[in-house]
């Protein structure tokens, strides 16, 4: 709601004064409508100006309940008008204008519902990787920590199916419910599913039999962060060098390369073409490390001589400056 709506009602009461002012003076003092209007004005606005013609007794106690309820209810009108610019909301209202409308043009981004532990990680992780998303929350103090990192986000329910239609879910690439709720992330699974029947969704579980119904409700992943974090202690216990590595290469850390994953489109002229034809290595300093095929099959240990088949995934290792020339050559 724009802030100055609040306005109306003194606003609408102001002009019914200045409405019963003038067809008061021109029923009471046989005023014409210049006289009345001009009568009426300079009373609202106390400006003290001599009076258009000498007033009979009730038109004396009229201009007096005009000066007592117009003045006053000009008054408040102003000083709300006042209040709403000192406080900034007038300024939050046209940055909020400028966040949904940087939302509506969004497309292929990607959403987070709930802003707990685990979406602020997911958040900073898309944030590093100049991932385009919004976040939903329903609290109001997110909204002070995305605000300054100029985060695109909606305070509101993510159960709601106005709240996904507004975070842009028919144009999004994927989703991922995070809350802290395993209901309400069931919720959100099944609005966004039937919102986006396309959508990839990876939903959160706290409690193991929360996953069987989330992938009932539509997710394409679930993962439970205690369950993951468990194995991860596990190998880093066990395989310490490995992990690091691996953490490394996953998270970005200090070196430069990282793992990507590249969908061959159609038309890419890698399509149908040998890891050895392509020349990958050669021509982008990327490594394929496998390659999952079109029906869903992996190929964990790619040779020279295996395909690049259509609409196949590549999972690569290497720089962003190595990434982006791929990403030429696969689409």
């Amino acid at each position: 709601m724009h802030p100055f709506r609040r306005l109306l009602p003194a606003v609408m009461l102001l002009l019914i004064i200045v409405v019963v002012g003038i067809t008061g003076y021109i029923v009471i003092e046989r005023w014409n409508f210049l006289d009345s209007a001009y009568m009426v004005v300079i009373t609202l606005f106390t400006i003290g100006f001599q009076e258009a013609h000498p007033l009979s007794p009730a038109g004396k106690i009229f201009t007096m309940f005009i000066a007592i309820s117009g003045v006053g209810t000009a008054v408040y009108a102003a000083g709300r008008a006042v209040e709403i610019i000192i406080e900034g909301e007038m300024s939050g209202y046209q940055k909020r204008k400028r966040m949904d409308k940087r939302i509506r043009e969004m497309n292929q981004h990607y959403i987070i519902c709930g802003y707990g532990r685990v979406g602020r990680q997911v958040s900073r992780t898309f944030e590093s990787s100049k991932v385009p998303f919004v976040v939903i929350d329903s609290r109001p103090e997110a909204a002070a920590e995305l605000e300054p990192r100029s985060i695109a986000h909606i305070i509101g329910d993510a159960t709601s199916d106005d709240v996904l239609m507004e975070a842009g879910i028919k144009a999004a690439k994927g989703l991922v419910a995070c809350s802290d709720s395993d209901v309400a992330n069931v919720y959100v699974t099944l609005s966004a599913r039937a919102l986006n029947p396309n959508l990839r969704i990876v939903a959160r579980a706290a409690i193991r039999d929360t996953e069987k119904k989330l992938v009932m409700a539509g997710a394409d992943r679930v993962i439970s962060p205690y369950f993951i974090s468990g194995m991860r202690m596990a190998a880093m216990a066990i395989r310490p060098v490995t992990s690091d590595f691996l953490d490394l290469v996953t998270h970005g850390g200090q070196v430069e390369f990282s793992l990507h994953e590249m969908a061959v489109s159609k038309n890419s002229p890698l399509a149908g073409k040998s890891l050895e034809e392509a020349d990958i290595r050669g021509v982008s300093g990327a490594m394929v490390l496998a390659i999952r095929k079109a029906d869903g099959s992996f190929d964990l240990q790619p040779k020279a001589s295996s395909k690049i088949e259509r609409e196949s995934v590549l999972v690569v290792l290497g720089t962003l400056e190595q990434i982006e020339v791929l990403e030429g050559l696969v689409k």
